[in-house]
């Protein structure tokens, strides 16, 4: 017979569970968390559903938190978006409903799930889909949209060969085997650390987020020498990559959120293209150009384009049902502002 600890956990229950979450946001009312400990005694799912919402929650705020957070002024607005220095209340109220979204975006049978342990298998995520893995020895993955990471466990390895995509890894110590995830042109390897590997770009990005995870590189058939990311550091896996900080608003995407630092356009649009079957395209390339610094809704490509259109003011082409366009709204005045 099923433990009650084993059950799914239905959707309804990740719904309520992130809906709690944000009521208890701040100050709470003496009624409000009455009412929240009756919910949490009347199904052991519940407590499960809220401690997973809530450490969901607290990895998308680490890095504001932390030193580099701070220094990079994105603190505790992780939704907030910016354009320079100016910020108006419009994007304050977009701020705040993109903020209630977040917490409660893991959820079963949904675009985000939890998978159970296993100690050889193939996991993907579909477009779209974000999905966390609890591996057999108790570490756990996060795959991002489109990605495709194959596990492999003996008595002495751990070992994951990450195909496309891009996935965050939480290791739990094991002093006889390291945990290895390799991707073309390398290794990283680590301990017990959280850290975030992609190879949607070349060379494969390593994000370290807690500890400190050794890169191994391999070019042309020669092992070049391994090198030490620490946290809150990332860097490209090539030889002569230097590290350089973590942008807190990139190591949002477990959340379900897009986040860009001083990103050009061309590239956001690029990443929020990977999550949605429709795509937004620029109708000018000197749009690439522009720099964003926010946090969206990966699933959401309307409102980023609305978002984005307000920003730089662009129009907004929706005459196709899979295609939305932005263009300059003043071509004449836009052309000058980009030399």
């Amino acid at each position: 017979m099923t433990e009650p600890d084993e059950r799914a956990i239905p959707t309804r229950v990740h719904d309520a569970a992130g809906e709690w979450l944000v009521r208890r946001q701040g100050s709470v009312r003496p009624e409000v968390e009455r009412e929240f400990n009756a919910w949490l005694e009347a199904d052991p799912l519940h407590r499960r559903a809220y401690d997973e919402a809530a450490r969901d929650w607290r990895d998308s705020k680490m890095l504001a938190d932390s030193a580099v957070g701070r220094t990079r002024k994105l603190g505790r607005a992780p939704f907030l978006m910016r354009h320079s220095t100016h910020v108006g209340a419009a994007s304050l109220g977009l701020a705040a409903i993109l903020g209630l979204v977040t917490v409660g975006v893991v959820r079963e049978g949904g675009p985000f799930s939890l998978v159970s342990p296993a100690e050889a298998a193939t996991y993907r995520t579909a477009k779209g889909e974000i999905r966390t893995i609890r591996l057999a020895d108790g570490s756990q993955v996060t795959l991002d949209s489109a990605t495709l990471v194959r596990v492999t466990f003996t008595a002495g390895s751990r070992r994951l060969v990450l195909e496309h995509g891009r996935a965050r890894f939480r290791v739990v110590p094991d002093s006889r085997r390291p945990f290895v995830v390799a991707v073309p042109g390398g290794e990283v390897v680590a301990r017990s650390t959280l850290f975030d590997v992609s190879v949607t770009e070349s060379p494969p990005k390593v994000v370290a987020i807690e500890g400190t995870v050794e890169l191994r590189n391999a070019t042309s058939g020669t092992e070049a020498a391994p090198r030490l990311l620490a946290a809150g550091q990332q860097s490209d896996l090539g030889g002569t990559s230097m590290s350089k900080p973590i942008s807190p608003a990139e190591a949002r995407w477990t959340s379900g959120m897009l986040g860009l630092d001083a990103t050009p356009l061309g590239d956001a649009v690029a990443a929020i293209n990977r999550y949605n079957e429709v795509q937004v395209r620029l109708a000018d390339q000197q749009l690439s150009r522009l720099s964003v610094t926010g946090a969206f809704r990966a699933r959401d490509p309307q409102e980023f384009a609305r978002a984005i259109a307000a920003m730089f003011d662009l129009s907004v082409d929706r005459s196709s049902a899979s295609v939305i366009v932005l263009a300059p709204r003043h071509p004449a005045r836009f052309s000058p502002l980009q030399k």
